[in-house]
């Protein structure tokens, strides 16, 4: 592989994380906003521990 590949590859990757991430974080303020909890893989992608997700309090 050249140097060049592995940057792109390395690009690539980082805009995929970033996009998870926001999708993460989009879907925990909807389902927050709805009085819901979100998804355990939303919270993952968003950055938060699942389990502490259930000391807040919903509405």
């Amino acid at each position: 592989m050249t140097p060049r590949n592995n940057r792109t590859r390395s690009f690539g990757q980082r805009i995929r994380s970033m996009t998870e991430a926001f999708g993460g974080i989009a879907a925990c303020a909807a389902a927050a906003e709805a009085g819901k909890r979100p998804s355990r893989a939303a919270l993952k992608a968003a950055g938060i521990a699942p389990n502490a997700f259930d000391e807040i309090k919903l509405g």
